[in-house]
């Protein structure tokens, strides 16, 4: 699950430095989660979803291993290929100047 959480934060910072912001270092993960809602204008249940698997890793990294089950990995992996795909075509609509190559 950690690949896809990293995958899966790494296209929301992108989507946000897109639109000319970072967030701070205090709660940097849940700030570019919750900037999914303004940047890509992602709904609610994908933000909650996001945030649920935000506090399940970090439960999981720091107080109980094996917390995470196979089908919460493929949930965030699925989640990731998502995000991947919406954040392509919002830059592409939105910032096309950015792309070096067009989403496939």
């Amino acid at each position: 699950m950690n690949i896809a959480y990293n995958a899966a934060l790494q296209v929301a910072t992108a989507a946000l430095a897109a639109a000319g912001y970072r967030a701070a270092r205090d709660s940097h993960h849940f700030r570019v989660i919750q900037s999914l809602r303004e940047t890509i204008g992602a709904d609610a249940s994908t933000v909650l979803t996001f945030d649920a698997f935000r506090k399940k890793r970090n439960t999981a990294g720091y107080d109980r291993a094996g917390l995470v089950s196979d089908a919460d990995a493929d949930a965030m992996r699925a989640l990731a290929q998502r995000l991947r795909t919406d954040v392509a075509a919002w830059l592409s609509d939105n910032h096309g100047e950015l792309l070096v190559d067009p989403p496939r």
